[in-house]
This record gives C-alpha cells, sequence and structure tokens, in this order.
C-alpha cells in the first residue's frame, strides 16, 4: 500500500518536469518569420511593372502603331493632301489620335459638310466625308467659284456644266462664307419659276436680276419678289412685240409696270 502510494508523486513529478521541458523548448524556439514571402512577391511586382513599361516603350515608340498613311471616301474634289494637312494625323502614334477633333478639323474645309472618323489597330485610319454640291457657278471679274444650295461659297476645281451668275457688283465673295442673299434669292426664285430658262443670268443692286433672251433682248427681273408673275407678263409682253416687228434693246419689269425700250 505504501509502495504504491510513493510511486503517484514521482509519476506526476514526471510528468510535471516533461511538460516544463517542453514548456521551456516552446519558448526558446525561434519561430519561422511570416515576411519571408514579402521580398518574393516585390521581385515579382517589379518584374511585371518592368515588362508593363517595356510593352509601353514598344507601344509607343514602334513604327508600327504610327499613322503614315489612311483611307479617305467619299472625296470628289478635295485632293488627298489637303484631307491629310487638315487632318494632322500623319505621323501620329495611334494613341493619340482623337477622331472627333479630327473630325472636327475636317468640318473647318469649306468643301466639307459632314466627316466621320474612325480607327483600328495597329495604324489604321479610315476619314468618310460628304462634300457641299456645287450648284450655281459665281463669276466676279476674272474670279470664279461655286455656290452650294445654302450658299455656301467654294472655289471652282473643275470645268462644270452649271448655271452662272455674274456678278456685276463684284461683291466680295470668300470661300467658306456666304454668299449675298440677294442675288441668290433671285436666282433661287428664278429657277424655281422657269426651270428651263437661261443658264447664265447677271446680278446688279441697281437692275436686280437680268438675261439676254435669243433675241438678243436684255430682260430686267428685279429682285426675287414675284417672279412667276414677272416671267408670266415678260411672255405676254414679247408676244406682242414680236407680232408688231418691234426692234428693242430691253424690257424692265423689276420697277412696277414693265418698260422698255
Amino acid at each position: 500500500m505504501r509502495q504504491r502510494f510513493l510511486r503517484k508523486p514521482e509519476s506526476r513529478r514526471r510528468n510535471r518536469h516533461g511538460r516544463l521541458n517542453s514548456a521551456a523548448e516552446g519558448a526558446w524556439s525561434v519561430p519561422r518569420p511570416r515576411g519571408l514571402a514579402l521580398p518574393r512577391a516585390k521581385i515579382v511586382a517589379a518584374l511585371l511593372l518592368s515588362l508593363f513599361a517595356a510593352a509601353l516603350v514598344v507601344f509607343f515608340n514602334a513604327d508600327l502603331f504610327y499613322v503614315f498613311d489612311f483611307e479617305l471616301e467619299g472625296a470628289r474634289y478635295l485632293t488627298r493632301g489637303e484631307v491629310e494637312r487638315a487632318s494632322g494625323i500623319a505621323g501620329y502614334n495611334i494613341f493619340f489620335v482623337d477622331p472627333r477633333a479630327v473630325e472636327r478639323a475636317l468640318l473647318k474645309l469649306p468643301e466639307v459638310k459632314s466627316a466621320r472618323v474612325t480607327t483600328d489597330w495597329p495604324n489604321r485610319v479610315t476619314i468618310r466625308i460628304e462634300e457641299r454640291q456645287p450648284m450655281l457657278v459665281w463669276q466676279r471679274g476674272a474670279e470664279t467659284n461655286w455656290v452650294d444650295a445654302s450658299g455656301i461659297v467654294l472655289r471652282a476645281r473643275a470645268s462644270l456644266a452649271l448655271p452662272t451668275l455674274r456678278d456685276l457688283d463684284q461683291s466680295p465673295v470668300k470661300p467658306g462664307a456666304r454668299a449675298p442673299a440677294a442675288p441668290l434669292e433671285a436666282w433661287w426664285a428664278f429657277r424655281d419659276a422657269w426651270a428651263e430658262g437661261p443658264r447664265a443670268v447677271e446680278w446688279s443692286a441697281q437692275r436686280g436680276l437680268a438675261f439676254t433672251d435669243e433675241r438678243g433682248w436684255k430682260i430686267y427681273l428685279g429682285g426675287a419678289e414675284d417672279m412667276p408673275g414677272k416671267l408670266a407678263v415678260y411672255r405676254a409682253l414679247v408676244a406682242q412685240l414680236v407680232a408688231r416687228n418691234a426692234r428693242i434693246r430691253f424690257i424692265d419689269l423689276g420697277k412696277g409696270n414693265p418698260y422698255f425700250q
């Protein structure tokens, strides 16, 4: 009985001693640092950043991404050189080409009615333009211009079979600006009232619109007001004068009652 009783404390001390030794060993053991993986992550991030920077250098400096040419659609009168200079895209990196800014630049050309610019990788630019269509040749002294349906003055670029208005007042006109309103309104009224009428007319502030008919008579029509009525009077009066075998130099219909001489 006594021997068995004395062994238990020994056993407890032994177990306790083992626990103390284990605790001491745990206290003096050096744990593995948790930050050992951090330098490796920094190295990987630095490598990725270097690769990205190298890619940017390639993108912004390689000829592959620079615009040296473009596709042009819709140009009939404008030259390729004029479009290129107005667009300002030659030699630019494709990443810096702003299609909307290029469109605004192209619209400053008098001939351009609308413009659409698209880009594609690696260096493709497509320019689609709608040009203003000339409706009338405006002659001012030795100077010749075109005028479109909205009255915008364009530089004459070819010989076209268009109606001609000779400006005897030699009003100053400039490509991109609007032609004087009064002669244009008279010309439109004349054309609407007599689509098959003479294609060459004159304008002066003093006598208005005028043309020379097949008999060599000068016909003065004045301004745009009541153009159909004035042309009706002209036809009736000419029939009477021809029947009388009259020889006249002009008929003035622009100042109220017809006047001829």
